[in-house]
């Protein structure tokens, strides 16, 4: 059962985290678009409430509650000092109860209280006025039940064969039962506060508010029983609802899969029907993948080996047989809350089956084989290979995590990280030698592998070229045979790979294309391939791309009186866009309008330079890297010929004037024409 004191204490912090960081802001304006949604649904008494409601909405999508709620988790909606879940499953493994409790204590209880007044501003009439009524907290309560419905239950239970998830396998299989979740709470409202007071404005009859700022002399009943009154620093929120499962046939093999990211000090009990010599065969705590609201997963995408995972220990776990026969499984989850976010699933392999006999772990196929030559790019210390690779080298009915990886080298200090990966210190070709010893001190054997920097690459032109040249020195030490492809890459775009092998020297003057690279820094991308090993790296060896300036025509221009105009053609030779200035004897003058690879002038008025005779006009043109060419031509300014139009004689009257009196009638007769014109629209 999860205490109305718990609930408010996680929306408490939730909202402070939201406020203090934005971990949680995505979250918790969805919630309140869910509350707009059933808010207008009630029946309150008439008050005039504002016109100028804000429209918030969760993860910017709006739409349906179930769309609403449907990417987020109980977590996403109230955080909490301490909650414990029952989970118990029913006979026919079809659904489990759940019943959920949840406390919120000390200052996260008024931190709560503040929150929800503050978010209820602009919703009903009475939000935002630093007090908490009774129907507004009954009304958030039951909206959240509602949004639970819809939300992530955290919970797969799938049987057959042990898994991780993965494509092909949806682990997150559980749901929650229509209409059969319920929250309730406790001291939201506290009855013993001595600010108490019947509910001004907003209200229904019975309705009580307290201030949600509380007073420096208030008294938290410390030294009372909390049983016997409720004081206001702590809240209690609890759940009860139906969980559906489908994913269970056959319960004599299942996995139990949860995702505890961002949980701290939460406890699950699972308890599972009786079943004859159930037990768990393997559990493992696995970093990383998170569920709900802030979902982001870059490097989880793919499912952990089972056996391998190598937890931070927020999580543990306990078996309980049980009097009847039946086994209960208690995971504790306990993350920092500091050190949010992080994402973990913890999973648990039950199974009837009996306990396998211990034999020796194994090399896998995935392993490289003895003898092998196993490229690195550079000497000194080194990642050798990820925990991930070595996990997939070895095979243990007890799980890889479980087994000691050493690894040594003559001359060279092999370690291991605190995330399993390996790390060597390579000088030239390092022989390097890994078994895998089990609790029993049962072994794989011993492989030996060579390892070291198969080439180096480097150059002898800093400025890029068509033909680019490149030179791929062997080591004398390397013996296998190797591959070696090179391009150039820039922006995340590659030109043409071109492939070499080596020859008899060890040193290969090769030249790699540079098509479509644009003026500034390029980078070397390079694979090497040894037998099945392989590596590839983007290397910077300062070479740049310099920009080539424009190439610019101009025409000869052409006159309309006094107005001139010239245009002309021009290309870049990278590719760059081109702007353009137009200058006569030095001064800036007019716009230039590109079309396509066309350039024209504005028409620009000369006569300001009518008496200078021969003007000189510059065009500019610079691409975007600044480099720039000027194109010029020579005009005779002394050519314009200004045009004065003859006015007309005032004194007399011409064969083609118009009489006064036929002025006048043309300027009634269009008076006319508008007014019509007016009346038909």
């Amino acid at each position: 059962m999860i205490s109305f004191s718990d609930m408010a204490t996680m929306m408490s912090y939730g909202f402070r985290k939201a406020i203090g960081n934005g971990m949680l802001m995505r979250s918790f304006w969805a919630f309140v678009a869910i509350l707009i949604m059933v808010f207008s649904t009630l029946h309150f008494p008439p008050e005039n409430l504002p016109s100028n409601q804000i429209k918030m909405e969760q993860f910017g999508g709006g739409g349906s509650l179930e769309e609403q709620c449907s990417s987020i988790t109980f977590e996403d909606i109230f955080l909490y000092n301490q909650a414990i879940f029952d989970v118990r499953v029913n006979d026919d493994w079809k659904s489990a109860e759940v019943d959920a409790k949840a406390w919120i204590n000390w200052s996260l209880a008024d931190d709560i209280r503040e929150d929800l007044d503050a978010f209820l501003e602009g919703i009903v009439p009475s939000g935002g006025d630093g007090w908490l009524s009774t129907d507004e907290i009954d009304a958030m309560v039951s909206i959240a039940a509602d949004c639970l419905e819809y939300s992530i239950t955290r919970i797969g239970i799938r049987d057959g064969s042990p898994h991780r998830g993965g494509v092909g396998v949806s682990w997150m299989n559980t749901t929650w039962e229509d209409d059969q979740t319920n929250i309730g709470h406790f001291n939201g409202v506290p009855t013993r506060h001595s600010q108490i007071r019947d509910c001004e404005g907003f209200s229904q009859d019975g309705c009580v508010e307290v201030p949600v700022i509380p007073s420096s002399e208030r008294d938290c009943d410390i030294g009372i029983n909390e049983s016997l009154g409720a004081d206001e620093c702590r809240i209690e929120l609890w759940l009860n609802a139906t969980m559906v499962i489908d994913g269970v046939s056959d319960p004599n093999d299942f996995t139990v899969a949860f995702n505890s990211s961002n949980m701290s000090n939460a406890r699950l009990d699972f308890t599972f029907p009786a079943i004859p010599d159930l037990r768990m065969d393997i559990w493992e705590e696995c970093e990383g993948r998170f569920v709900g609201a802030d979902e982001d997963n870059p490097l989880t995408d793919s499912a952990p080996i089972r056996g391998s995972c190598k937890g931070d220990g927020t999580a543990i776990y306990e078996l309980t047989t049980n009097d009847d026969g039946s086994l209960t499984y208690t995971l504790n989850s306990n993350f920092s809350r500091e050190m949010w976010p992080l994402g973990e699933d913890v999973f648990a392999d039950f199974t009837t089956s009996p306990i396998p006999t211990d034999e020796p772990p194994t090399w896998t196929q995935q392993a490289p084989s003895d003898g092998t030559w196993i490229p690195i790019f550079e000497e000194g210390a080194t990642k050798f290979s990820s925990w991930e690779e070595i996990a997939s080298w070895f095979d243990d009915e007890s799980g890889v995590s479980n087994l000691e990886v050493v690894c040594n080298s003559g001359g060279s200090e092999v370690s291991q990280s605190i995330d399993g990966s390996l790390w060597i210190n390579v000088n030239g070709v390092s022989e390097i030698t890994c078994e895998a010893i089990d609790a029993s001190g049962e072994s794989t054997g011993n492989r030996t592998w060579n390892v070291g920097v198969p080439i180096t690459i480097s150059t002898s032109a800093l400025t890029l070229q068509d033909q680019h040249p490149l030179r791929i020195s062997h080591s004398e030490a390397w013996t296998e045979h190797t591959i070696v492809r090179l391009a150039m890459t820039q922006d995340g775009k590659t030109s043409e790979i071109k492939e070499f092998h080596k020859g008899n020297s060890t040193h290969q003057d090769v030249v790699v294309y540079s098509q479509g690279v644009v003026p500034g820094p390029v980078k070397i991308w390079i694979e090497v391939l040894v037998g099945e090993f392989s590596f590839q790296q983007i290397l910077d060896l300062g070479i740049v791309k310099e920009s080539e300036p424009p190439a610019l025509t101009i025409g000869s221009g052409i006159f309309d009186g006094t107005m001139w105009r010239v245009a002309g053609q021009y290309s870049d030779p990278d590719g760059e866009p081109v702007t353009f200035t137009i200058a006569i004897d030095g001064q800036e003058i007019g716009q230039i309008v590109v079309t396509g690879n066309a350039w024209e002038s504005e028409w620009i008025d000369l006569r300001a330079f009518a008496t200078s005779g021969l003007v000189e006009v510059e065009v500019t043109g610079c691409d975007q890297s600044g480099k720039c060419t000027t194109t010029a031509t020579t005009i005779d300014s002394s050519l314009i010929v200004e045009e004065i139009p003859d006015l007309p004689d005032d004194s007399g009257e011409s064969a083609d004037s118009i009489p006064a009196s036929g002025i006048s009638s043309l300027v009634i007769a269009v008076s006319v024409a508008v007014l019509f014109r007016r009346r038909r629209w």
